[in-house]
């Protein structure tokens, strides 16, 4: 069976960092950002598909307000000035054991950011 490395160590701190602020700025309504136009990214933890959702925002805008949608796509955009090396697990990662594939030495992981 396999696990999911971000569950098991969290996210790198700049992309927790910009999600813990897009949530603040939701006042805790996390669904704009886990089922709308972002859903890739932020429920499924793809942090290398922002530019597909800048791409297809308009596709998922749901029933979000455009006050919501503004926060939503800020978040993308932000996303995408985090180096990409914060965007990738362990190249050598098989699916199994994550904690024996620690994140870099210089990484501050969030545990559960979503869980704020």
């Amino acid at each position: 069976m396999s696990m999911c490395w971000w569950c098991h160590w969290g996210w790198p701190k700049p992309i927790a960092d910009i999600y813990i602020r897009a949530v603040e700025d939701l006042d805790g309504f996390l669904n704009a950002l886990h089922f709308g136009p972002s859903h890739i990214v932020w429920e499924d933890e793809n942090w290398d598909c922002a530019q597909w959702c800048l791409d297809h925002f308009d596709e998922y805008r749901e029933d979000y307000d455009e006050e919501e949608l503004a926060i939503v796509r800020r978040s993308l955009e932000e996303l995408l000035l985090v180096p990409d090396e914060y965007k990738e697990c362990p190249a050598d990662y098989n699916g199994n054991n994550p904690g024996q594939f620690p994140p870099p030495a210089h990484w501050t992981m969030i545990h559960a950011a979503w869980k704020i």
